[in-house]
């Protein structure tokens, strides 16, 4: 089987927008939550969220294309080109019928149907936009970026709650290993921050109401939405060896697992969140011992928390303690379908850096959280978790190749 490596990124995030800002800023422990400000969000109970202050430039989408565009699809444009433009590709010669596209998203684009349905009611059906049907569905990005490219290949958007990008990368790099392409973009884009996708968020109970986002703490009451995007360009890796390209990452595992339990609640024991790391290790055909660094789902829930702290204790056993551990999300928010890729991108930088900044616990859940600011990642692998509403697992791991 071939190998799928990935050789560009592009991150549009509340830490900045290039992958050195997003690692770099991440990396001081410097916060990028903050109150809502875009509508007025007094009345309810959770109201902080991850801002993008700049979703894209547009120097390089025209103005006529944004009008048609949510925000989760302008962002998910926006990181496509910058991935492509790092990844050294030249669309212009490729065989456009060997590039495909993997996203994932959990809500779709909220703020531009609520506007549309908001003059719906109000002023008439003469004064719903023609994109209204274009703009919301969650398959959006995934077209606008075909459509703009032109690219012919394969194709999918999964939708899988918080999982939904790492699924998105996974099928990436089958296609890639399986032959059905040369190139994918893979990734995932999400915009939460409109007046009804808070409303639904914050109806799950799930949401911080302090404003702080304490993932395995003993005190923590929840997570903080976020949006934003990121694209991976995941390529077969004896073509961009050929082309010598820069290499970040080799995608080498995935393990995907249900709890099939409640549809909401996951299952504290942790087993179907250890499964998805023991698929995933078995795939790439690699040990526990051989992890690096562990980037967990991190959602902060008590059930959510309580099921990964165990899948991870009883997967590394007295090794864990020497890991490091880190997430975005208490920094930038969790931006729910998008968080997989964005994790991605993180992984990837700091696999390139040789070094990461831990997560910081007070008064943890699990002893395996020391507060020790950075660590060196000595070993070439680090394992992505995820685990979605009701007990959807999914563990990616990538390393050096």
């Amino acid at each position: 089987m071939r190998r799928a490596v990935i050789t560009g990124i592009g991150v549009v995030s509340p830490a900045g927008n290039t992958p050195d800002e997003f690692f770099g800023r991440l990396s001081s422990g410097e916060s990028f939550i903050g109150e809502i400000d875009r509508f007025d969000a007094s009345r309810y109970p959770s109201r902080h969220a991850g801002l993008v202050l700049d979703p894209g430039s547009e120097e390089i989408f025209t103005k006529r294309l944004i009008k048609k565009l949510d925000r989760f699809s302008h962002m998910a444009l926006s990181a496509s080109d910058a991935a492509f433009k790092d990844s050294g590709i030249d669309l212009d010669a490729e065989n456009k019928e060997n590039i495909g596209i993997a996203f994932g998203n959990a809500l779709g684009g909220w703020s531009f149907a609520e506007e549309e349905l908001r003059d719906l009611w109000t002023r008439g059906l003469r004064e719903v936009s023609p994109y209204q049907a274009t703009a919301w569905f969650p398959a959006a990005p995934q077209g606008q970026v075909s459509i703009f490219y032109g690219l012919k290949g394969f194709s999918k958007t999964i939708i899988s709650d918080i999982a939904s990008s790492h699924m998105a990368i996974a099928y990436a790099a089958r296609a890639v290993k399986m032959g059905r392409a040369d190139v994918m973009l893979a990734g995932g884009a999400e915009a939460p921050v409109s007046p009804y996708a808070l409303l639904c968020c914050n109806t799950s109970g799930e949401l911080s109401r302090t404003g702080r986002y304490r993932p395995f703490c003993k005190d923590r009451d929840g997570y903080i939405i976020g949006e934003g995007a990121a694209t991976l360009v995941v390529e077969e890796m004896d073509r961009a060896v050929a082309r010598g390209a820069g290499i970040y990452a080799e995608i080498k595992g995935f393990g995907h697992t249900s709890d099939g339990m409640h549809p909401i609640i996951p299952d504290v024991s942790g087993d179907g969140m250890a499964r998805a790391m023991t698929i995933a290790m078995r795939e790439a055909n690699i040990t526990a011992s051989e992890i690096g660094m562990a980037i967990p789902s991190a959602n902060a829930g008590k059930y959510a928390d309580l099921s990964e702290g165990r899948a991870i204790s009883r997967i590394f056993g007295d090794m864990v303690g020497e890991m490091p551990f880190y997430s975005p999300k208490p920094q930038i928010g969790n931006s729910l379908g998008a968080s997989g890729a964005l994790d991605a991108a993180f992984a990837c930088m700091a696999l390139n850096h040789g070094e990461t900044p831990c997560l910081n616990v007070n008064e943890p859940e699990f002893d395996f959280f020391d507060n020790s600011g950075r660590k060196k990642i000595i070993k070439e692998n680090i394992v992505i978790n995820s685990i979605g509403r009701g007990g959807v697992n999914a563990c990616l791991l990538i390393g050096r190749p």
